[in-house]
């Protein structure tokens, strides 16, 4: 059986008008399921940049414009320009932020998106000439790169919503570990998630435990500013199909003395049937977690690759699996 290991309380930056308050410019609050099911896990730090300068809700739209190769953040409404204030806003908020595993944004906001925000040629009438961050998030993607952060509408999809819930559990833990300053916390932290991070590179991962091997008589805080180094280099690979069929078969392989013919038959066919896309990963861990608990005394080392974050997170894996959809459907 694999033991349960408690989780550390992740601390995660959120847009405020999701889920919490009526901060948006049209004054509404903006669902997110995401950022409702992480609540009773999560400590949240709320802000909305745009309120916290000064504009009220509702409030004229803002939009970034790039005029002589300057980026500026303004109202084309009545053309004020809160560059300046939002700058300074945003300084001081990462001068007071020193506690934080995560950032879950707002989608297309001209302050507070990651990604994909319209940069214009001018106020009125004006095209679209670039992309990218907002004013706020920019900075935020500078000072944690390699952090988890996420926007709103991408964590409705099921594996990028996985991705993210992995990485911000992983990085509290880690938060946890440094916390301590011991050094056998630290390595008792990659041996619960060695299998995990096999899942995102391998080499990657027996570097990390490299690292540990060598570190005797090492300063802590040297070895564990290098270990975050690789904790954020590892997460920024993404476990693909046969990212878990070479991680089952490389923990499988330690059982296979143990194992009968009929262990192996049952094993390898699972593993076919998920290289051909006939199954879910799901049952490959399912089956896998059968034979660690069977043939290992000690199945500890293998919490985080089992159970990254706490199973209440999960997503269903059909909602529409009990819908009849035959009941208006007669002919």
């Amino acid at each position: 059986m694999i033991p349960q290991i408690p989780f550390s309380r992740p601390v995660v930056l959120v847009s405020r008008c999701l889920e919490f308050e009526k901060v948006r410019y049209d004054g509404q609050v903006i669902h997110c399921q995401a950022v409702r099911d992480l609540e009773p896990f999560v400590d949240f730090i709320k802000v909305c940049p745009e309120v916290d300068i000064g504009l009220g809700v509702p409030r004229d739209t803002l939009r970034i414009v790039k005029t002589k190769g300057e980026y500026r953040l303004v109202q084309p409404k009545t053309g004020n320009d809160v560059t300046e204030k939002m700058d300074g806003f945003t300084d001081s908020f990462l001068e007071e932020l020193t506690e934080v595993d995560g950032f879950i944004f707002k989608s297309k906001s001209p302050t507070i998106g990651i990604r994909d925000i319209k940069v214009y040629s001018g106020l009125s009438n004006a095209g679209v000439i670039e992309r990218g961050s907002g004013f706020f998030a920019d900075k935020i993607l500078k000072r944690y790169g390699g952090y988890p952060i996420e926007e709103d509408d991408r964590l409705r999809n099921v594996r990028i919503r996985h991705d993210f819930l992995t990485r911000l559990f992983a990085f509290a833990d880690f938060r946890e570990t440094l916390g301590s300053g011991n050094m056998e916390q630290l390595v008792e932290y990659n041996r619960r998630y060695h299998h995990l991070f096999m899942l995102y590179s391998q080499p990657l991962a027996n570097k990390m435990s490299h690292l540990l091997e060598g570190a005797k008589g090492a300063a802590f805080n040297d070895v564990s500013r290098e270990y975050f180094s690789l904790l954020k280099e590892v997460f920024s690979n993404h476990p693909f199909s046969n990212s878990y069929i070479n991680a089952a078969q490389n923990i499988y392989s330690g059982y296979r003395e143990q194992a009968t013919a009929e262990d192996d038959f049952l094993f390898n066919d699972v593993l076919d049937l998920y290289s051909r896309n006939l199954i879910g990963v799901e049952a490959v861990l399912e089956i896998l977690k059968f034979f660690v608990g069977k043939f290992d005394s000690d199945a500890s080392a293998y919490s985080r690759f089992f159970e990254p974050y706490p199973e209440e997170l999960k997503m269903e894996v059909d909602p529409g699996r009990d819908k009849d959809y035959w009941e208006h459907f007669h002919f």
